[in-house]
């Protein structure tokens, strides 16, 4: 696998936290929103509809972009002939139980560090 290869998959392994994290700024910002309209009552049902449609498709986003990270490395993990039968179980569990954190886990310590150069 090439080094431009391996750096796309860490880059969309870490695509899910990121969104993550801009899912919680918009759903926080809901509020703060909500705060500054308290004069204004009225405009509160369109402010909640536009950043409704917001989270809601970072949220899509999030999800789709979760579910084939989960799906890639559970292939890639399956397929990895460098780890035993007993790791491999070990790393679909991580992948299953500890979410978006198991994919950028399993891209450093089997994809990208095994591929860098060791020093003599």
């Amino acid at each position: 696998m090439s080094k431009s290869r391996r750096l796309l998959i860490g880059i969309l392994s870490l695509l899910p936290l990121l969104l993550v994290v801009i899912y919680t700024i918009s759903f926080f910002s809901i509020f703060i929103s909500a705060i500054r309209q308290h004069g204004r009552p009225e405009a509160f049902p369109e402010m909640m509809l536009e950043h409704i449609v917001w989270i809601m498709a970072v949220a899509l986003l999030m999800g789709i972009s979760s579910l084939a990270m989960l799906i890639y490395f559970i292939v890639h993990a399956v397929n990895n002939t460098a780890i035993d039968s007993s790791e491999r179980l070990v790393w679909i569990l991580v992948f299953i139980f500890a979410g978006i954190i198991g994919g950028p886990v399993y891209w450093y310590m089997r994809i990208w560090k095994p591929a860098l150069p060791t020093a003599v």
